[in-house]
């Protein structure tokens, strides 16, 4: 099939492509590359048509490629090899996440290209302002784009927060995980939003690797890599939980005794600031799903031992 457009008009020859086959649409899987946000147009049209979808992250797509020595890509080899991969494995079906979740999705990521932005102006700012030969209308302009940008973060977040009080069942969702100390609703929200309310995820070990929080460790013969986190995953949700987990470790009474545990068994503080990480982020798992708010672990009494009396 030659290249189409990425729009209505391309997806109308797919579809009657698909048709031409003469395969009937419940034996006939559509399996594609998640690529951004580039497919999920597509995924979109064809689900509505009734076709079972299959969107595949890219690194496991990689890795099957690897598999089968394909050295060279071009848009057909990739096409084969998708349509291998799903002859070959059990593929999990797509459908479209909750119409709520993908604006709280899209608005969390508006926030953090604003923020990036303001971070962006505000070095360029303080460079300007120090400068050997400054210009005072430069400053302005400068000063302008900086309040612009602070009006769009409000005007964001007050839409995210409008977005999920408009549903009841979320808002009491966001409720459960505002509940576990050093939460916020800005880190709930991106969490929910990125997850689409954990809606593809099935266990505490996808959500891990999801996250890019899962550990990878290299072993050959006698040499020993250093164990760590991939970071093969949702950068976004990594960046939120950041400060949640500083908070975590001074208010929370479950994370904060785990991290001190684990504190002098790591070479650097922030590799178990990380493991908070990713222990907050399954605490917020089991609590959405569970609909239930935070109760912190009771302390775990430590057995007093009687030394023997010596009786004369």
């Amino acid at each position: 099939m030659a290249d189409v457009a990425n729009d209505s008009s391309g997806f109308q020859k797919i579809a009657e492509w698909l048709c031409k086959l003469g395969i009937q649409k419940e034996k006939l899987v559509v399996v594609m590359e998640a690529t951004g946000v580039y497919h999920e147009a597509l995924a979109m049209y064809l689900h509505q048509k009734r076709y079972t979808i299959s969107v595949m992250q890219s690194g496991r797509v990689k890795r099957y490629a690897q598999s089968l020595d394909q050295r060279s890509k071009t848009d057909a080899l990739d096409s084969r090899m998708l349509a291998m991969l799903g002859y070959e494995r059990k593929l999990t079906s797509w459908s479209p996440p909750n119409k709520t979740l993908r604006q709280l999705k899209a608005l969390s990521r508006e926030r953090s290209f604003l923020l990036k932005e303001k971070n962006v102006e505000k070095n360029r700012l303080h460079a300007v302002e120090t400068a050997a030969y400054s210009n005072k209308k430069e400053i302005k302009r400068y000063a302008r784009r900086l309040k612009l940008l602070e009006e769009q973060l409000e005007e964001v977040e007050q839409e995210r927060r409008e977005l999920v009080a408009s549903n009841k069942r979320l808002a009491q969702k966001m409720h459960y995980l505002e509940s576990i100390p050093g939460v916020s609703f800005l880190s709930a929200a991106t969490v929910v939003g990125e997850t689409c309310g954990f809606n593809e995820i099935t266990s505490a070990k996808q959500l891990t690797c999801y996250a890019g929080y899962d550990v990878v460790l290299k072993e050959s013969g006698n040499f020993r890599g250093s164990t760590k986190i991939s970071k093969k995953g949702n950068k976004h949700i990594r960046s939120i939980l950041h400060m949640p987990s500083m908070t975590a470790v001074r208010v929370n009474p479950t994370l904060k005794v785990f991290y001190q545990r684990l504190k002098p068994k790591k070479v650097k503080s922030i590799v178990a600031l990380g493991a908070v990480q990713r222990k907050l982020l399954l605490l917020m798992y089991s609590l959405y799903k569970k609909d239930e708010f935070y109760t912190p672990q009771p302390k775990q009494k430590t057995a007093r031992t009687l030394s023997p009396c010596c009786t004369g």
